[in-house]
């Protein structure tokens, strides 16, 4: 009965160990940013960095200024190209985007969650072509013209574009995101809630791909994929991972910015 009853304790052991990894397995993601060298794996939830130092994590190296390899943007009045500052560098084409635009830029004012709309902080003189190119003073909407708003959510973006989804808002390959001002639940599942704000979502061909139940929406950026920016996107500190939305800022003019849709 000894020998037995040994046995079954090592037995129950080796199935606790067992469930313990399995839940282990399935609360992880994989976190794809688009950066070369930046894949990493996270708990859900982006946990991963919670406790960490930041400064140790983050990786080394200048802030971009400019957009190496990838198309300039499309020049035109900025009512019509959606841009303050008259560039366009997300769905490029006017005749075919005209009430959606990728616009470029840098803002320091903290949050995309507003009701209903983001306020302009700085006359809508941000973007990377703009006279304030670092965003000083900005906040998202600044990026986009007069008679066009931060696209709210999923729902505002197929509303714009005539495929009613993301495609075209880049060229493969392009490391730019463009973000719309909602965030996600607690989990990283799209909400229509306009409050809630874990990750940052919207259109490009930089961060990771989108969750389940989020479309039309394509991409996603946590605070990892923030981090693999080298501070062109900033998603605050190691408390904010799950809270993206309500502090992220912008400071370099590069890697995209905001989505804008027509009023």
């Amino acid at each position: 009965m000894v020998k037995n009853s040994g046995f079954g304790l090592r037995l129950a052991l080796v199935r606790v160990l067992a469930f313990l990894a399995a839940s282990a397995l399935v609360g992880c993601r994989v976190l794809t940013s688009g950066l070369p060298g930046s894949d990493a794996t996270a708990p859900d939830r982006d946990a991963a960095v919670a406790g960490k130092d930041v400064a140790a994590i983050g990786l080394d190296g200048p802030v971009p200024a400019v957009d190496a390899g990838v198309p300039e943007g499309i020049s035109g009045a900025p009512v019509l190209v959606g841009c303050s500052d008259g560039t366009r560098e997300g769905f490029r084409n006017l005749s075919v985007w005209p009430n959606i635009a990728g616009c470029s830029g840098a803002f320091d004012q903290m949050g995309v969650v507003g009701t209903p709309d983001l306020p302009a902080t700085c006359e809508l003189q941000a973007g990377n072509s703009s006279p304030i190119p670092v965003g000083a003073g900005c906040s998202a909407a600044d990026l986009c013209a007069p008679h066009w708003h931060v696209c709210r959510d999923g729902s505002d973006v197929a509303r714009s574009s005539p495929t009613g989804d993301c495609e075209g808002c880049v060229g493969a390959g392009e490391r730019r995101f463009f973000l719309v001002a909602s965030g996600a639940s607690p989990i990283g599942i799209c909400s229509p809630d306009s409050r809630e704000s874990n990750d940052l979502h919207g259109c490009g061909d930089l961060g990771e791909p989108e969750s389940d139940g989020c479309a039309p929406l394509a991409r996603r950026m946590g605070f990892a994929d923030c981090l693999a920016t080298n501070g062109v996107w900033s998603c605050g500190n190691d408390l904010d991972s799950l809270r993206e939305a309500a502090v992220v800022t912008k400071p370099g003019p590069s890697l995209g910015g905001v989505l804008c849709c027509r009023d």
